[in-house]
């Protein structure tokens, strides 16, 4: 079952999602003379849809294992962008007129997402500028090490990594503890105060 409901995507994507495979987000570009962009984040891959007139259209395939680099700005307008790059595609798909809302929640979803294929945690870098501005990069290093198969799980949640040794911070591991939905708002409060106490 896909989470989002895949009726309302274009028919080109429809046919390309496979059998079980999820769709955990999409982004979807602003456009007054041509139809939008649509880019949707399964748990295996990303898929680029560019719809042309007359039944045309382009439609790209990034594994996540594929993936190169990424890299996203939002401006202080209504808009910012994302551009892909594939190990086997010759030039980047850029993405312009993205909804400057949509961005942010689109890459949290995308390191989600390739940290449940991933085999070692997997960070984008952010940077936060002046007045809104944000800029978001992923480049991926010759260590970085992907699995064949997607971690099982009905939704887009973060995958634990296992570790040798414990985290050093207590308070930080309370609160991916709270944001993972392991603990209540009201035990998480409890807790941090008693760490800090």
């Amino acid at each position: 079952m896909h989470l989002y409901v895949s009726s309302k995507l274009p028919k080109g994507i429809q046919e390309t999602l496979v059998a079980n495979e999820r769709i955990h987000k999409v982004l979807k570009t602003v456009s007054i003379i041509n139809k939008p962009e649509y880019t949707v984040l399964t748990d295996r891959r990303i898929l680029y849809f560019n719809e042309k007139i007359l039944n045309r259209y382009d439609l790209e395939d990034i594994p996540y294992s594929k993936l190169m680099e990424m890299k996203a700005e939002r401006g202080r307008v209504r808009f910012g962008s994302i551009e892909f790059k594939s190990e086997e595609m010759k030039k980047p798909i850029k993405l312009s007129k993205v909804p400057k809302k949509d961005i942010e929640p689109f890459i949290a979803a995308l390191e989600i997402a390739m940290n449940n294929v991933a085999v070692e945690p997997i960070s984008i870098k952010r940077s936060k500028g002046l007045i809104g501005k944000m800029r978001w990069e992923f480049k991926k290093t010759p260590e970085t090490l992907f699995k064949s198969r997607p971690a099982e799980a009905d939704s887009l949640e973060r995958r634990p990594f296992s570790k040798g040794e414990p985290e050093a911070d207590p308070l930080r591991k309370l609160k991916l503890r709270f944001v993972n939905g392991e603990i209540s708002e009201e035990e998480y409060l409890r807790m941090k105060e008693l760490l800090e106490g």
